[in-house]
């Protein structure tokens, strides 16, 4: 062991605290006085290797924990500070352990505020690029963009993840309710202890990690789907990381930005099938005709979870009808679009203002079913339906969007709306610019394989006259 002034007061205050010791007791375990069992505790003597390995034997800890840089916070401080932004400020090694120790959530703000620094000189270099190149940049990709184009183009099952994530339920107590199955399991598995604050104290969040506490934060502004949603995304990135990050790796996602918002994307993913097992999930979707609403109160889980759950019903011998979902906000502004054989923009799009999943935004918690043919002759059967971001303070506009389940029209004999009575139908296209059907009282855009026709004499209730 390399023998050097090790300063690691906080640490040994941790440890204390977290046993329910006294300076007194501790000190009298350790063979030291009170007085230099305190000066330690202040950083104002080094801790020594005997003492370090004294407080290995007695407590069962490592000694790397009280020896140096666990968990690489104090290696990339010291690679921060390199930067040629702040040549002439770099601080010892003792004051770098000191920050990571006394203040780590000052240290973590750091290591946020300069990859946010240098992702955005990396952004206007490859703007630069563009630019120089004659690029329009404004169809320039971000990281978003390609996890969701990777997303939408394959299959929304991940068979390691959602196999995992079911075994993880299965270890789960679910006496109390889920809510506190997934505290006990953070506070047992991991000693981090779940406080719900008030929005005004956290008004920015909905969940934080405080590392030097170890508590996490779940802001009350959010109702109780959302307060386990965000316990579960914890829990899963606890324990299943490894298995998300292979997962990202298969999306072949080129840069490391989008890697890492892939890495959201699926612990998302894994999370709700936490909290969805799969065999439990397809056999209840199955017995219940998939009545998502039913099916949502069973589980007590939003609607939209699980209608993004129905699309996932894709492990062998226990498949489901194969669904699509897409979701918009208010704008029409496309959210994410993902299928259980990947999202059919070729043949559905799901731009058509005729959809009802336009209009379903503006028509809080009203289920719209609606059967839609194509023009190649597909007809699909979709329901719509609008949801509302969770909680938030008074005059406080919360995100609106709405969702659109749907599926080949054939399936709808296996579902409870085949005897929901009259349905609403509508010819659709992918989108205006490639639909040619003519004469559309709803048409946004004229097609760009058709001659437009220009003649006084007469006009259509269409905005766009065009030759078929």
């Amino acid at each position: 062991m390399n023998i050097q002034k090790i300063f690691a007061g906080p640490r040994v205050k941790k440890i204390r605290n977290s046993i329910g010791l006294s300076q007194s007791a501790m000190a009298n375990e350790l063979d030291i006085s009170p007085s230099y069992l305190n000066l330690i505790e202040r950083n104002q003597r080094p801790i020594t290797v005997q003492l370090i390995l004294k407080l290995s034997k007695t407590y069962n800890i490592s000694p790397e924990e009280l020896e140096g840089d666990s968990d690489g916070t104090v290696t990339a401080l010291k690679e921060i500070f390199s930067d040629s932004l702040l040549q002439g400020e770099l601080p010892g090694y003792e004051e770098l352990f000191e920050v990571a120790d006394v203040a780590p959530n000052v240290a973590s703000g750091i290591k946020k505020l300069h990859e946010g620094y240098r992702q955005a000189l990396l952004r206007l270099s490859e703007l630069n690029a563009g630019m120089t190149e004659g690029q329009d940049i404004s169809q320039t990709a971000l990281p978003t963009d390609l996890v969701q184009s990777a997303m939408e183009s394959r299959d929304n099952y991940y068979d390691n993840l959602d196999r995992s994530a079911e075994k993880l339920a299965s270890e789960l107590d679910l006496g109390s309710g889920m809510f506190a199955a997934l505290q006990d399991r953070l506070l047992k598995n991991h000693r981090i202890t779940v406080q719900t604050l008030p929005i005004n104290t956290m008004p920015e969040w909905t969940r934080r990690f405080d590392k030097h506490s170890m508590r996490l934060f779940i802001s009350d502004r959010l109702n109780s789907y959302g307060r386990v949603a965000e316990l579960a995304c914890y829990l899963v990135n606890c324990e299943l990381s490894e298995e998300i990050d292979r997962a990202v790796l298969r999306l072949n996602l080129k840069s490391p930005e989008a890697i890492k918002a892939g890495k959201i994307e699926l612990m998302n993913y894994t999370a709700l099938a936490l909290l969805l097992p799969y065999k439990r999930f397809f056999q209840t979707s199955q017995r219940m005709k998939y009545d998502v609403e039913a099916i949502a109160k069973r589980f007590d889980v939003s609607f939209g979870e699980v209608a993004y759950r129905m699309t996932t019903l894709s492990r062998a011998d226990m498949e489901g009808i194969p669904f699509f979902l897409q979701e918009v906000d208010q704008a029409g502004n496309k959210v994410r679009r993902v299928g259980l054989r990947g999202y059919p923009k070729n043949t559905f799009g799901g731009q058509c203002p005729k959809l009802s999943i336009f209009k379903a935004v503006s028509l809080p918690q009203q289920l719209l079913t609606q059967i839609v043919e194509s023009p190649n002759g597909q007809a699909y059967f979709t329901l719509n339906r609008s949801t509302k971001q969770s909680g938030g303070a008074y005059g406080e506009n919360m995100r609106q969007t709405a969702i659109m389940l749907a599926c080949e029209a054939e399936f709808i004999t296996d579902m409870i709306y085949a005897s929901g009575g009259a349905v609403d139908r509508a010819d659709v296209g992918q989108n205006c610019r490639l639909c040619e059907r003519p004469h559309c009282a709803q048409r946004a855009e004229p097609p760009i394989a058709r001659p437009m026709m220009f003649d006084g004499a007469e006009n259509s209730i269409s905005a766009f006259n065009f030759k078929v």
